[in-house]
């Protein structure tokens, strides 16, 4: 299990320093004036960037034996969850409105296959840890699960900043990264008879958002994306 354990922290560090990487292009390189850049982007990015480190601090305190400050510290993640599913909503609805002045409308509701299916999948995994916090083996997978999900707002920029790729094939890349590292996961955990369950859970998760993302411009999508923005936006 203490290998588990590291390889996770080892894992979060790497997304961690991702993340860090591609938000440089459109964050980080504004310091100190951050022009153009709302207050909301500021909340919601430290508040990824606390449950990522919350994400390397937690392992790391069982792996030392603290398992009572672990599970002290682990309760600031019911109100860090909910605050990132709140600003995952207020981050799409705001983008909505500013991208109106900016593109037509299909291709607004197009991106916003990205808020949507963000929201939800955090939303998902976050609240199957949860439900599982006393499964120290399903609610770590499930954590793991709402790391990968940082990789493709922080992979997808960089190589957008980097690389000059569209948005379009970044988030392509990154989808693909997402699903093999979740179906890797699975393969270890069938190929050693553990619970594989969660896994399983995520990479079907993955695959929806994957799928999501290549119909962005279908008729179904435009329409649901469409009602979405009415109702919520």
């Amino acid at each position: 299990m203490s290998h588990a354990y590291r390889n996770t922290i080892i894992f979060i560090i790497l997304v961690l320093a991702g993340v860090q990487w591609g938000f440089y292009y459109n964050y980080t390189s504004k310091f100190p004036e951050f022009k153009g850049v709302s207050n909301l982007t500021h909340i919601h990015g430290m508040l990824m960037m606390s449950w990522l480190i919350l994400l390397i601090v937690q392992p790391l305190l069982i792996m030392t034996g603290k398992q009572k400050l672990h599970r002290t510290i682990g309760k600031s993640s019911y109100v860090l969850g909910p605050l990132i599913i709140a600003t995952l909503f207020l981050i799409g609805r705001h983008a909505y409105h500013s991208d109106l002045k900016l593109a037509p409308e299909h291709i607004n509701l197009a991106v916003r296959a990205l808020d949507i299916r963000g929201f939800f999948s955090f939303a998902i995994f976050w609240s199957l840890a949860m439900i599982n916090r006393k499964n120290s083996d399903a609610h770590m997978r499930y954590m793991i699960g709402t790391g990968i999900l940082a990789i493709g707002p922080g992979i997808g920029r960089g190589l957008m900043g980097a690389f000059n790729l569209s948005l379009w094939d970044s988030i392509t890349i990154t989808d693909s990264i997402d699903m093999a590292l979740a179906l890797i996961l699975l393969g270890f955990d069938v190929f050693r008879n553990k619970n594989y369950k969660p896994y399983l859970v995520i990479l079907l998760v993955m695959i929806a958002s994957a799928l999501l993302w290549q119909f962005r411009l279908s008729a179904p999508w435009q329409a649901f994306a469409g009602k979405w923005a009415d109702l919520f936006y």
